[in-house]
């Protein structure tokens, strides 16, 4: 399907993977939570993907996933976020266009509720700010905001910013002997043990299976790294990082047992992480969030503050939630401004 967005714009909705196999090239580094071959994974029912076409670049200037059930449409079905991403400075008036496009031929399906989950404010400020304020014109509600944190990469070094006791904690690991690395993706089994069992200690689940991840690592191998602290052999710390633009790294999993704590080896693995990152020019290590959507962020104060102290940097990130996405489609095309 495809639908012209006066002179300059073409609408297209691909259902099916051979479909994105041609598709002209983006104009922004797409995030990789985004990507047809990352969203392809999720498995989820009734794959939608939309994409806005600059006839005039020939690039595509932004990008939509949904999944379809029954009356219902959800973005990402299963990932870290899904919704939409737009090239930086791209005109209002082209990007609502683009949006009332995207929930009226959702109505028109028979779709009544959709759930959306957007990226973190870190990621793209200027997006998450519109879609903020336009949203609700269709019938979207705030479902909730989840805090989320992020490391700025400079050139200053990983202490800089870091808190006095953190600070001490660092060379204490360092002095007795704590080692970060990077790891091969042949250890991945014996990291995910570690991980498993430190979630368990915590009474928290892992959201993806060992076979999922390892299918990550294999499609993606310049995507997936896996870092470890270990002293004299043995695992203190584990986390695994996504590249998820070439300005973002997403650290997720991270992992470290109790009886560590004195020591305290996430510290260092946050710290040779930031070195990672500065070494490679990437400008954001993120933190992620902290505290499940089905928790209270109370019960996970200390790990905000863990992470504060890390220097990490609060923003948020949103899930929006509309029960009837034909109720509200008439925006104000008049406005002139870039995103």
């Amino acid at each position: 399907m495809a639908e012209n967005l006066g002179d300059e714009y073409e609408v297209r909705c691909l259902t099916t993977a051979a479909e994105t196999v041609p598709l002209p090239p983006f104009s922004f580094d797409v995030f990789l939570y985004l990507q047809p071959e990352h969203v392809a994974l999720q498995a989820g029912p009734d794959w939608q993907m939309y994409v806005l076409l600059n006839k005039q670049t020939a690039q595509i200037d932004g990008l939509a996933h949904f999944f379809r059930e029954n009356a219902l449409a959800r973005s990402p079905w299963r990932a870290p976020f899904g919704g939409v991403q737009l090239r930086q400075g791209l005109p209002e008036i082209t990007a609502t266009a683009f949006l009332h496009h995207l929930q009226l031929h959702l109505w028109q399906q028979g779709i009544r509720q959709v759930q959306w989950l957007q990226c973190p404010d870190a990621y793209a400020p200027e997006t998450n700010k519109w879609l903020r304020a336009v949203l609700p014109g269709y019938g979207y509600t705030l479902q909730y905001n989840q805090l989320n944190h992020h490391i700025p990469v400079t050139e200053s070094p990983f202490t800089a910013n870091l808190h006095d006791s953190l600070r001490r904690r660092l060379r204490k690991c360092r002095k007795a002997g704590f080692l970060f690395q990077q790891e091969a993706a042949v250890t991945l089994p014996e990291a995910y043990a570690f991980i498993k069992r430190c979630r368990d200690e915590k009474q928290k689940p892992l959201s993806l299976s060992l076979d999922q991840l390892s299918r990550y690592f294999d499609l993606f191998p310049d995507r997936y790294f896996l870092f470890t602290v270990r002293t004299e052999g043995e695992l203190a710390a584990v986390g695994v990082a996504v590249l998820v633009t070439q300005g973002i790294l997403n650290h997720l999993y991270p992992a470290s047992p109790k009886r560590f704590n004195t020591y305290s080896p996430s510290v260092l693995l946050n710290a040779g992480l930031y070195t990672y990152c500065q070494s490679r020019h990437i400008s954001m290590l993120d933190l992620g969030v902290s505290a499940p959507v089905q928790e209270r962020e109370e019960d996970y104060s200390g790990l905000f503050t863990f992470k504060e102290r890390l220097g990490g940097l609060p923003s948020w990130k949103p899930a929006f939630l509309n029960a009837d996405p034909g109720t509200r489609t008439s925006p104000n095309l008049v406005f002139g401004k870039t995103l």
